[in-house]
């Protein structure tokens, strides 16, 4: 049973939160290493009970996983010999590449060790451009609206993000892995919509982003890829929002249609704050294929009348309001060349999401809202592989007791508990008298 037990692990994770399981990125990205990834960790004394044991985990899915913990201490030129210097520094090798983990206070986290591997297996370092020039939302803001959040997440993932003025530019860098265009104010000049129509005649990808009026809605542009932009704003008056202390103008989405995108999300909820309905249009253009990702709540409707903030009563109006449930997210795919024995199809790919406020940093780490926009670039920049829930954050699982409860788990503990003990110790001593 040991052997067998040694050759095929098998575990079980009883906590409440799956503490002990990994997520199901990460076990993906270990199913699909095609080469070894060497992990040297330098804690302090050599020893870390909690980062042997996750790194255990990773071994247990992959076997091209290497570990080893060094003490920096009693063998100094191996850590010269990888620039440590800090306890706590991990450092994962993969071939030539070797990235690294400085961790100066606090645990090595499954998602630390999870992005760092995905940055070792990267020959290339891809990069993602937002547009700006035309009032989009900016990745360098670290304000509540702004994007710095979503700049962050997408680098732990491996992207390199710039920003991009197309008017400067004059064209889409070779190098962009795909685009994000988030929130114009403003309609941008048809010589962008040109560029980005030439890039995406590459195979390119690119995430749209429009908010209800005033914001420009790219209605006209996004008609040529079969897509619909309604003018409108969805109310969701299902009362499932209230729990989380969000009104009809953030609708929530708890479903998902089957794809890529949406996997893994099947449990997860999504909100929307002040988004308009993208639906497909009823006639697409050929060779293009458009697919729902999500919609709104059955209750919902899209509301015509966007003065209506004026007036709390607003209700559904038959024949100018659009029922729900509404689309809120469509992905598009358009064939540029189909495969062949020699090569595989290249695509365009697009996403277009009716609101630029749900990835902001106020929302962005709330239920799913940042996976979601992971999915969606990962999708888009056709890192396939990488589609998934992230790793999650540890529960705080500690329990706070006031003093008087404290007092009663202490005389327990010195008394009540030896006390009992004595009792029965006692009673046994005067039985066996007796007899």
């Amino acid at each position: 049973m040991n052997f067998i037990g040694q050759r095929h692990p098998k575990r079980f994770d009883l906590t409440s939160g799956g503490r002990f399981t990994l997520a199901p990125q990460t076990t993906k990205v270990l199913k699909n290493l095609g080469q070894d990834v060497d992990i040297k960790a330098f804690p302090s004394g050599g020893e870390d009970k909690q980062l042997e044991g996750l790194l255990r985990e990773y071994r247990t899915v992959s076997s091209h996983i290497r570990f080893e913990l060094i003490n920096p201490d009693k063998q100094p030129e191996i850590a010269h010999q990888y620039e440590v210097t800090a306890y706590g520094t991990l450092v994962v090798s993969c071939g030539d590449r070797k990235e690294k983990i400085e961790k100066r206070s606090g645990e090595v986290q499954e998602q630390d060790l999870t992005n760092t591997i995905i940055k070792a297996l990267r020959t290339e370092i891809p990069k993602i451009y937002f547009v700006q020039g035309h009032g989009e939302k900016n990745p360098s803001d670290s304000e509540q609206h702004g994007y710095s959040e979503v700049k962050r997440a997408m680098e732990s993932q491996g992207y390199q993000v710039e920003s991009l003025n197309l008017v400067q530019a004059g064209r889409i860098p070779e190098d962009a892995q795909a685009l994000i265009l988030a929130g114009p104010e403003k309609e941008p000049f048809p010589q962008e919509f040109e560029f980005i129509n030439d890039y995406l005649g590459k195979g390119g990808g690119i995430l749209i982003l429009v908010d209800p009026e005033p914001s420009s809605s790219l209605a006209e542009y996004l008609k040529e890829w079969g897509v619909a932009v309604d003018n409108n704003l969805v109310l969701d008056v299902s009362g499932v929002g209230r729990i989380f202390g969000m009104g009809p103008t953030i609708p929530l989405v708890n479903g998902y249609e089957k794809h890529a995108i949406t996997e893994g999300l099947e449990n997860t909820m999504t909100f929307f704050p002040q988004t308009r309905s993208i639906r497909p249009l009823d006639s697409p253009p050929e060779g293009i294929k458009i697919e729902t990702l999500f919609k709104s709540d059955p209750s919902s409707w899209g509301e015509t009348d966007l003065d209506f903030k004026t007036n709390p009563n607003a209700e559904f109006k038959p024949g100018s309001d659009l029922p729900g449930p509404l689309s809120l997210a469509i992905a598009v795919t358009k064939e540029i060349k189909p495969s062949t024995d020699e090569s595989t199809a290249v695509n365009a790919r697009m996403v277009v999401v009716g609101s630029s406020n749900f990835p902001i940093n106020t929302y962005f780490g709330a239920q799913g809202n940042g996976n979601l926009f992971l999915n969606m670039i990962s999708w888009l920049a056709q890192d396939d592989d990488l589609i998934s829930i992230r790793p999650k954050d540890p529960e705080d699982r500690r329990i706070v007791l006031s003093s008087s409860q404290g007092a009663i788990i202490q005389w327990t503990l010195w008394l009540i508990l030896p006390g009992i003990v004595l009792v029965i110790g006692i009673a046994v001593v005067l039985n066996r008298r007796r007899r």
